[in-house]
């Protein structure tokens, strides 16, 4: 105790030898703590959705039943294991006559797919006419009948014999839902209950309006991998009566996953960038 009365008599000396002399006040400015969480990802510019094969040639080949002898309308659709691409049109339709009656459909891998659904009839928007593997496509691979699969084929193309019956290509996969986890590592979120996404959206002209689509994939296991959570979409005020702002936090309520990916579903505006920072609790 004594200690301590010693050292206030000390400071109380040093305050009064200050007398009348006048200071300055010093003016400390507020510290904004932003961002106040970790960078996850920054400059996000496009969707994180994969894009259909780059091309699909097609041509009539020997054999097969695509009867009446017309013009039979291609398209092929790349499946993910999260979900799957908007359809790629063929260059041209497929004139079958004679004895050609096989729709040869030929089309480069794409990156991360495990196989594709393949349309082929008469209708301008075609039907589904069945399924193969990215191990069919590189071996070569036929459509012998709706949803069947047979030997026979060339290497990088799948011959369809039949036309399709099933339901059209612009009906089911009219929306992109390809996705692809972002480079980077995901949020660890063992042992948390929230990661609070920090959304900075920005836009350099006003041509096009600003929007953003995001959705939460959830690390289940290395084994299971990632499952989706509820798509979140996000306006940007300027508009009458529209109050949000650029900056915009996103909780996530993530216990039992062991990381936690924000995947960007959509992003729209003129030259629209999207950083995203991360925090747990």
């Amino acid at each position: 105790m004594p200690d301590i009365i010693n050292r206030i008599a000390a400071q109380s000396e040093k305050l009064a030898d200050l007398g009348d002399e006048t200071y300055a006040p010093v003016t400390v400015p507020r510290v904004v703590a932003y961002p106040n969480s970790n960078p996850y990802r920054i400059n996000v510019t496009a969707p994180d959705i994969a894009a259909g094969p780059a091309a699909v040639t097609c041509t009539a080949q020997a054999g097969g039943s695509l009867v009446p002898a017309q013009a039979y309308n291609i398209k092929v659709v790349a499946v993910f294991p999260q979900g799957r691409t908007t359809p790629v049109a063929g260059d041209a339709a497929v004139n079958t006559a004679g004895g050609n009656l096989t729709a040869r459909v030929a089309f480069p891998t794409v990156t991360g797919a495990v196989g594709y659904d393949i349309y082929c009839s008469t209708d301008p928007d075609p039907k589904w006419v069945g399924y193969i593997t990215e191990a069919q496509r590189v071996t070569g691979i036929k459509i012998t009948a709706v949803g069947v699969t047979g030997a026979g084929g060339t290497a990088g193309a799948v011959d369809v014999e039949v036309a399709g019956t099933g339901l059209q290509a612009g009906t089911t996969a009219a929306q992109g839902t390809a996705y692809v986890m972002p480079d980077c590592d995901p949020v660890n979120t063992k042992g948390k209950q929230y990661v609070d996404f920090d959304l900075v959206y920005s836009r350099t002209g006003d041509a096009v309006a600003p929007a953003l689509t995001v959705i939460p994939f959830f690390l289940a296991s290395t084994e299971t991998g990632y499952f989706a959570g509820a798509p979140e979409s996000l306006t940007f005020g300027g508009t009458a009566g529209a109050y949000d702002a650029l900056r915009q936090r996103l909780r996530v309520e993530c216990r039992g996953a062991a990381g936690v990916h924000l995947v960007v579903a959509a992003i729209a505006g003129t030259g629209a960038s999207l950083d995203v920072y991360a925090s747990t609790s």
